[in-house]
């Protein structure tokens, strides 16, 4: 941080405690704007971007946990150092809280100033720290059979190829059955299910980067899905995004494969992702099922800067334009893939990349402008 006051964002509906924090706050050095209600905070936070939040979840107008939720749901308050300020030790509230994406949890009490200008600090250290994580890109579609599992693997090669500096995990989040690991030829046995099942002080950044395989041939290593409906039962979801961050410690991009899923576990990676890749067939119904998708998308505050929708037309000939299919979603097309006939199909079933089989062939030249163009967006980002 540089040599100006830290700035301090107060939401305390009690009129007492937040004049007292105000005034004391003050006197430490800190810069405190205060504010009575969720919604006025909300406005304050994301127009002034504040070092870090303090906020009494016993507010009038918003719960605790929905106002954490909208501040965490939106770009320019994802990643502020938030902080609870609690009225009683109940594991509850305070599990509520941390769950919706507070930081700490303080209890307001005598010694609370003294636990603040502790915390504080600490908290603002993290997010600086957070800053450094690795890029997060997440693959989706809203129909099964576009090839996203595919263009995944293939875009993350492409950006492991053009960034030989950097390193690229793969995380396969495709549910009851993963499918990259067809894709690439990883046989191994560990994968989600194993890795969740690990006890939380191991699945540390050092065990990712050590652990998780390099995939030959296709330069990224690799965190393969559940191999069976049956083993992915026993997935411990909640583990899901504490593994996705442990994975963000220790590479440079990380390409999430979420497949068709919307769900508890891959909204909260789809909010924090850097470029949300949408890939969509060219069939009409693709098209409008893409459409509802992108508007539950909006409606949960991800960003249309961050969409990056793709269309793939190495798995079908027919169907829709580049421009017939922008008038329908309301998003633009980024990249359209040109149709392969069965050369997709060849390089998957050969595990091989598709710009290694057919390093001639357009969609390949596509993939490698894809993975170019991803890498200057976060060179964009990062500035």
């Amino acid at each position: 941080m540089d040599n100006k006051p830290i700035s301090i964002l107060l939401v305390d509906a009690d009129a007492v405690s937040r004049n007292y924090l105000t005034v004391s706050l003050t006197e430490k050095g800190f810069t405190v704007t205060p504010c009575a209600s969720g919604k006025e905070g909300m406005i304050i936070a994301w127009r002034d971007h504040p070092n870090v939040i303090l906020l009494d979840p016993s507010l009038t107008d918003i719960s605790g946990p929905e106002l954490i939720a909208r501040l965490r749901q939106d770009r320019r308050t994802s990643s502020l150092p938030l902080v609870a300020l609690g009225h009683q030790d109940h594991p509850a509230e305070k599990d509520s809280l941390m769950s919706a994406g507070c930081n700490e949890y303080v209890l307001k009490s005598g010694l609370t100033l003294q636990t603040l200008m502790d915390v504080i600090p600490r908290v603002i250290k993290a997010e600086e720290s957070a800053a450094n994580k690795g890029k997060l890109i997440a693959f989706l579609s809203a129909k099964g059979g576009t090839g996203t599992s595919s263009l995944c693997a293939n875009i993350a090669m492409s950006l492991a190829n053009q960034k030989t500096d950097k390193k690229v995990a793969v995380i396969d989040l495709v549910l009851p059955i993963g499918s990259i690991a067809d894709i690439v030829g990883y046989r191994d046995s560990l994968n989600l299910v194993t890795v969740a099942a690990m006890p939380p002080e191991q699945r540390t950044p050092a065990f990712f980067k050590d652990n998780l395989p390099h995939i030959l041939n296709w330069n990224f290593n690799l965190l393969a899905g559940a191999p069976n409906p049956e083993l992915a039962n026993h997935l411990s979801g909640e583990r899901i995004g504490d593994i996705v961050r442990m994975i963000a410690d220790a590479y440079d991009y990380i390409c999430v494969d979420l497949g068709r899923s919307l769900s508890r576990i891959s909204m909260p990676i789809i909010q924090s992702a850097d470029i949300v890749a949408l890939i969509l067939g060219t069939e009409l119904a693709t098209a409008n099922l893409t459409l509802t998708v992108w508007e539950y998308l909006k409606n949960q505050g991800v960003d249309p800067s961050r969409m990056y929708a793709i269309q793939n037309r190495a798995v079908g000939l027919e169907g829709l334009t580049k421009a017939e299919v922008e008038k329908q979603i309301g998003l633009p097309i980024r990249m359209t893939l040109s149709y392969m006939g069965d050369n997709f199909t060849v390089a998957n079933n050969r595990h091989e990349p598709i710009m290694t089989r057919f390093p001639n062939n357009s969609a390949a030249l596509s993939l490698k402008e894809i993975g170019l163009q991803m890498a200057e967006i976060q060179k964009a980002r990062s500035v």
